[in-house]
């Protein structure tokens, strides 16, 4: 029985992800970079 639940409860949570990234599809949101640092070694150090 607790097999069962435990199976329900995944497919619910994929279920659930799938619509959120639908979601975010639909409303045209795009990951963006964040802003272009030049690729140095962190800093001026003594």
């Amino acid at each position: 029985m607790l097999d069962a639940v435990f199976l329900a409860v995944t497919v619910a949570l994929f279920a659930l992800v799938m619509l959120v990234a639908k979601g975010v599809e639909k409303l045209g949101l795009e990951a963006r970079p964040s802003s272009a640092r030049p690729a140095g070694r962190g800093g001026d150090r003594p």
